[in-house]
C-alpha cells in the first residue's frame, strides 16, 4: 500500500489510526521544510519515534541522563558507524551497557516526546515506507491510541507552560533565594546543574536530551518554586547572579571605589591595523646608519717627515757619434706659479718625493 500526502489534507492522528487498523510495519516519515521526523510501526503499534532524524535523539537522552560512560559510548558509536542499520540504543543494549528496564523506559519516553513534537506540525508532507526497520527496535510496542492521548494531553498543558517559559531563546539562571525549603528529583537536579545564567531553554533541551516538553515542564516547576529564573535575551533580570553582581557594583561606586563587576569580562577590542604607508614615505622614515663612523677630532694637515727641497734642473748629455744631446729631467716652475703637487692638497708630497728619489737612484 502506498500512503503519502500532505498534512493539510490528513491529520497525523488519522494516519496513525489507519496504520494501526491495517497492522502495518514500516516507517512513517514526516517532512516540514528542512526538518524530518519518523515514527516506526510494527504490526500497527509504535515501536519508536524521533522528531529530528538529523540527531541521535535516543542517544542524547541516555547520555543526558548519565546512563552511559565514555567507554560504552565510544564502543557503541563504532558499532553504529560500521552498521548504520543498528542504532545507538540497540548497540548499547546488545553490549549490556544499560539495564533493560531502564532502557525500555527511556525508549517509551523518547517515542512519546517525538509524537508530541510532530503533532504540533500543522504543515508538511508524509510518506509511509513499508517494511523499513527501526534501527533501535528494542521490543517496545506502544498502543497508538494511548500515544495519541498522551500527546494531546501535553498539548493542552503546553499553553500554560509557555506562559512561564515563553520562548526557546529564554535565558535560564539560578535564583539566589529559594522560596522555601525544597527537595529535588534526580531529573530536576540534572537540569539545575546545567543552568549557568547564559544557556537558553533550547540549549538545555539539547543537553538533557529529554525533549522539549519534559525540559520545559521541569523548568516551569523550578520557576514556581523560585529555584531558577527565566528572562528574555537582553533583559537584566530582577534576581539571580547577574542581579547580585549589578547591585554589588552599585555599592562599590557609593564607597568611592567603583569596581565594575561583570559576569564575564568583555573581550578587548582588537587593535585596528595601521594604514600602509607609500613606499616613498616609508623610505623617507628609514634611517640608514653611517658605514664609516665620524672622527671625533678634525683632520689636520700632515707634517712631512723631512724638509722638501725644490727640484733642480738637471741635464744629461749623451755622446753619440761626436754629437751631444741633452734633456731636462724636471723643469723649474715659472715664477709666480705653483706646481701641481703643491696645488693638490690630497697628494702626500713627502711620499711622492721619496718615490722620485728612489727612481733617481736606480
Amino acid at each position: 500500500m502506498t500512503l503519502e500526502g500532505s498534512l493539510e489534507a490528513f491529520s497525523l492522528p488519522d494516519i496513525f489510526q489507519l496504520l494501526s487498523f491495517t497492522k502495518k510495519t514500516g516507517a512513517l516519515r514526516i517532512t516540514r521544510n528542512a526538518a524530518e521526523g519518523v515514527v516506526w510501526f510494527g504490526t500497527g503499534s509504535v515501536t519508536g519515534a524521533t522528531s529530528d532524524t538529523g540527531r541521535q535523539a535516543l542517544g542524547r537522552r541516555l547520555v543526558g541522563a548519565g546512563l552511559v560512560g565514555d567507554d560504552e559510548l565510544t564502543a557503541a558509536i563504532e558499532v553504529t558507524r560500521d552498521d548504520p542499520a543498528t542504532g545507538l540504543g540497540k548497540a548499547l543494549h546488545d553490549a549490556g551497557a544499560i539495564d533493560d528496564g531502564v532502557l525500555h523506559e527511556q525508549v517509551v519516553e523518547q517515542a512519546t516526546d517525538a509524537v508530541f513534537d510532530l503533532l504540533r506540525w500543522t504543515s508538511g508532507d508524509f510518506a509511509f515506507m513499508a517494511d523499513e526497520a527501526n534501527p533501535d527496535d528494542l521490543g517496545v510496542s506502544l498502543v497508538v491510541e494511548e500515544v495519541i492521548t498522551e500527546a494531546r494531553q501535553r498539548l493542552e498543558r503546553w499553553e500554560t507552560l509557555t506562559k512561564t517559559v515563553p520562548s526557546p531563546d529564554s535565558i535560564v539562571g539560578v535564583a539566589l533565594s529559594p522560596g522555601a525549603e525544597t527537595s529535588l528529583t534526580p531529573e530536576e537536579w540534572n537540569l539545575l546543574a546545567l543552568v549557568d545564567g547564559d544557556r537558553t531553554v533550547s540549549q538545555l533541551v539539547r543537553l538533557t536530551g529529554r525533549g522539549e516538553f519534559a525540559t520545559v515542564s521541569t523548568l516551569a516547576s523550578l520557576v514556581e518554586r523560585k529555584l531558577v529564573t527565566v528572562r528574555r535575551p537582553g533583559d537584566q533580570g530582577a534576581d539571580g547572579v547577574g542581579a547580585l553582581l549589578r547591585r554589588q557594583s552599585s555599592l562599590s561606586a557609593l564607597e568611592g571605589r567603583p569596581e565594575p563587576i561583570a559576569e564575564k569580562p568583555a573581550p578587548e577590542p582588537e587593535p585596528a591595523p595601521e594604514p600602509a604607508q607609500p613606499v616613498s614615505a616609508a623610505l623617507a622614515d628609514l634611517t640608514v646608519p653611517d658605514v664609516v663612523p665620524s672622527r671625533p677630532e678634525p683632520i689636520l694637515p700632515r707634517t712631512p717627515d723631512f724638509r722638501e727641497e725644490a727640484p733642480r734642473r738637471a741635464t744629461a748629455a749623451v755622446a753619440t757619434g761626436g754629437r751631444t744631446s741633452g734633456s731636462s729631467a724636471l723643469a723649474d716652475p715659472q715664477p709666480g706659479t705653483s706646481s701641481v703637487i703643491e696645488r693638490d692638497p690630497s697628494v702626500n708630497k713627502s711620499l711622492l718625493l721619496r718615490l722620485i728619489a728612489g727612481v733617481r737612484g736606480l
